[in-house]
């Protein structure tokens, strides 16, 4: 049992204060970047601290602990007894403010604890941010610290694009609430990724804050990025070495003299993490450590909060050119420590064992703390976590001095939006640690049954996207192309529930055809067409983005041809951007009426003027020398948020979930899912559309 040896007030000071702040010594002693010298070169030797080490293995050795939990069970568990869980009710529901998350609370805290922001006038840059709590969170704190009229924020943000189907879906965050309002202050940079591992994309942003910024320097930066590592939880240090660095970097960059720059990193045992903290220490005043109160206890990460940025250090920029050249190797895991071994002094080294050793212990109790709730049934204890949970929510309120923010003061104005839930969380990764593991080294036989069990609950999941009404926004006629980054294979889609993809990603573990071509996907013209055209896997050698482009050219040459009056996708996915404005402009723009069914869409009525049709042609065999090909035909907001959108999740996920049931062994092909509907829509003249439900 965990000794409850403080009493609720004490431990309740204790969650507030988990900090430590580095004490740099004087001149000449002072820590400084090492000066360019042959004998040590940066990246030129490999090497461990062995106390740091000892710290990871006993870490990891409590962590080894949880394996035999189910994600799921283990979460709600710890949910529910996080000492921190009433805080976010209570901003949500109590002071209603905009787009609460965890994320929100945590920034909330750091802002309150150090001087991250000292004037109403700022320019700030997030690096890594979506879903974008912590732009959320800034916004409040200004409020309610400045007035209106003084406050002067601008601000840019960047991420793995959601938009972008070539970003994996178990590597970024898909919750484009906030994302999709304010548009216009994300930079998913030339390729459209949103990749900030990508060199040319770091030194792209410097360019693009200074445009927005019209020449005015960043006072602050903040990076809360992070890579799942539920496949290898003990190596979580080494899988998100290049994207702590590329944080860096980029910040290091763009930030002003005096700048502060907040960055999250998890545990920092490892050699190159010691490096890319002394680097810090020696280009800031001021560096902290921090993990907030409404952080769970039970995870690694920890802020580094660093204050005063001493922009024109010896060496500074010609490190940050050697650090990027290392970066741009695609393979080089940036696990190699950035200093020479000798390079880093004794006194520092002490302060960060002193440091990693107090966060270990804080992060050891918590996990022992929740199993032993979890596997007891100790009344006394459980009422100490619940009456801790009142405190720390109060002790919140009180420090922070929360107070609602008026809605003309929210940067969404449909601020209930964002802070609706998006429905039944479902873990990347199901099951526990162990089953995973058995899993992937057992018979197919057991694979099976696992999908199969996944695939039943699947069904079982309540239908979110049942549509009542819907009128559409005319697209007046015009079209808007944008550009990016070729999608080689389709790794993602916000046209699909993730928990429908997130089992495609299960099926392609097991089986070596992937779900969205095994669906006999054909395009009819007109009633006497039985052959149609069909929509087949890339060939040999082809990007997934080659084999739409190729097929949508052949079908809008057939419609320049042949005039077909109608046509019918049946079993037909639309999940890119590319093909979903493709279909909106053929909807609504080329035919006079489109009806989204469970396995079919249908357009009727072919218009006269076909001027839109000969554009898309020419678009569509566009070749550009940059290697840039087209993402979209139409502007984003008539693709997301709306009916439209709705009604094609549910058509796409109906079509999905048939052909994992074909595949499983389950029934026949199709049925659909449950609560299915369709959206017809009626054109009466070229400037006006309406839909309604049928």
């Amino acid at each position: 049992m965990p000794s409850i040896k403080l009493n609720l007030h004490q431990e309740v000071e204790q969650i507030f204060g988990k900090k430590f702040q580095y004490q740099k010594p004087k001149a000449p002693q002072a820590w400084q970047l090492p000066p360019d010298q042959k004998q040590n070169p940066h990246f030129g030797e490999y090497y461990q601290f062995p106390a740091l080490l000892a710290l990871k293995d006993n870490l990891n050795a409590v962590k080894s602990k949880l394996n035999d939990y189910g994600v799921e069970e283990w979460s709600s568990h710890t949910n529910r007894r996080d000492p921190s869980g009433e805080v976010s009710w209570r901003l949500k529901n109590e002071t209603k403010a905009e787009f609460v998350t965890v994320a929100w609370c945590k920034f909330f805290e750091v802002l309150h604890r150090y001087p991250v922001v000292s004037q109403p006038k700022l320019n700030t840059v997030h690096l890594c941010e979506a879903p974008g709590a912590f732009i959320a969170a800034l916004n409040h704190y200004l409020h309610s610290k400045y007035q209106k009229d003084e406050i002067k924020w601008n601000w840019r943000s960047t991420t793995l694009n959601p938009y972008y189907e070539g970003n994996a879906l178990t590597e970024m965050i898909t919750d484009d609430r906030f994302i999709f309002h304010t548009l216009d202050h994300w930079i998913f940079h030339e390729d459209l990724t949103g990749n900030l591992i990508n060199v040319s994309n770091i030194k792209g942003m410097t360019d693009r804050c200074m445009k927005d910024f019209a020449g005015q320097e960043v006072d602050l930066i903040t990076a809360d990025g992070s890579i799942d590592c539920a496949q290898q939880p003990e190596s979580q240090e080494e899988i998100v070495q290049r994207l702590f660095s590329a944080e860096i970097i980029t910040a290091l960059s763009i930030l002003k003299k005096g700048g502060t720059f907040v960055i999250k990193m998890f545990t920092l045992f490892e050699a190159c993490s010691v490096s890319l903290l002394y680097l810090l220490n020696c280009v800031f005043e001021n560096v902290n450590l921090y993990k907030p109160a409404t952080s769970k206890r039970g995870n690694s990460e920890v802020y580094v909060i660093c204050l005063d940025y001493q922009k024109e250090a010896p060496g500074l920029a010609r490190l940050l050119e050697e650090m990027l050249q290392k970066l741009s190797n695609p393979q080089d895991a940036m696990v190699m420590p950035l200093f020479a071994k000798a390079d880093i002094p004794k006194d520092f080294l002490l302060q960060h064992e002193i440091g990693c050793r107090l966060f270990m212990k804080l992060q050891v109790d918590a996990i022992e703390g929740s199993i032993y709730a979890y596997e007891s049934n100790d009344r006394v204890y459980t009422q100490h976590l619940h009456d801790l949970r009142g405190l720390v929510s109060s002790m919140y309120y009180n420090r922070y001095k929360v107070r609602p923010l008026a809605e003309d003061l929210c940067l969404v104005s449909n601020k209930a939006s964002l802070n609706k839930p998006l429905g039944q969380f479902v873990p990347i990764y199901g099951g526990s640690y162990t089953e995973r593991a058995k899993i992937q080294q057992g018979d197919i036989l057991h694979q099976m049954y696992c999908l199969r069990r996944e695939f039943n609950q699947l069904e079982k999941c309540p239908n979110t996207n049942a549509i009542v009404s819907y009128k559409h926004e005319p697209l007046n006629g015009s079209l808007r192309v944008s550009w990016g980054l070729p999608v080689q294979q389709l790794q993602s889609s916000l046209f699909a529930s993730e928990r429908v993809l997130l089992l495609r990603l299960r099926l392609l573990d097991t089986f070596e055809m992937d779900p969205i071509w095994q669906i006999n996907s054909k395009c009819l013209l007109n009633a006497t067409d039985q052959s149609g055209i069909n929509y087949q896997s890339p060939e040999e050698n082809e990007s997934f983005h080659q084999g739409q482009q190729k097929f949508f050219a052949n079908l809008i040459e057939i419609v320049l041809k042949q005039k077909p009056m109608t046509i019918v996708f049946d079993n037909f996915l639309f999940l890119s951007h590319y093909a979903v404005s493709l279909l909106l402009v053929l909807g609504e723009m080329i035919f006079n009426e489109m009806i989204i069914n469970e396995t079919s869409i249908n357009l009727n009525g072919l218009k006269q003027d076909l001027d839109i049709a000969e554009q898309l042609l020419s678009l569509l065999k566009t070749e550009t020398s940059d290697g840039k090909a087209i993402h979209s035909f139409i502007d984003i907001k008539y693709l997301q948020k709306n009916q439209f959108s709705q009604a094609l999740i549910q058509h796409n996920n109906n079509l999905l979930l048939a052909c994992y049931r074909s595949m499983l062994g389950e029934d026949s092909f199709p049925r659909p899912m449950a609560n299915t509907a369709s959206v017809e829509s009626k054109t009466n003249s070229s400037n006006s559309n309406d839909m309604v439900v049928v």
